[in-house]
């Protein structure tokens, strides 16, 4: 099926899921010699960078327990935290002065 929620993994799992995911994706904005878009290396040493890492990684980690109760408004909750923790980052490391070429500022660059 087109739609992910309808298929063999759709429905609640699907939403675990999603959660599992996103928590493992905080393991790869801590790789060294990552790269942010616009080529600048990714501040992977900057304790800022390393709180808000944590901070996806919980939240994913809220979001697959909120959907293992079922509870839509635990999920709804899980969404909040989901969106805090990447808006913490985007505030200091791409909503920058001089736009896109300025993304991912250390004390470094």
């Amino acid at each position: 099926s087109p739609n992910p929620f309808t298929g063999a993994y759709g429905g609640w799992m699907a939403v675990e899921l999603a959660g599992l995911a996103l928590a493992e994706s905080a393991n790869l904005l801590t790789i060294p010699g990552r790269l942010c878009g616009n080529g600048r290396p990714a501040p992977v040493q900057d304790a800022a960078w390393q709180l808000w890492v944590q901070e996806v990684r919980d939240a994913g980690m809220v979001a697959y327990k909120a959907a293992q109760t079922k509870s839509q408004d635990a999920v709804l909750d899980a969404a909040n935290a989901v969106s805090d923790s990447c808006l913490n980052c985007h505030r200091q490391y791409r909503q920058v002065p001089g736009g896109f070429a300025n993304r991912c500022p250390t004390d470094a660059n």
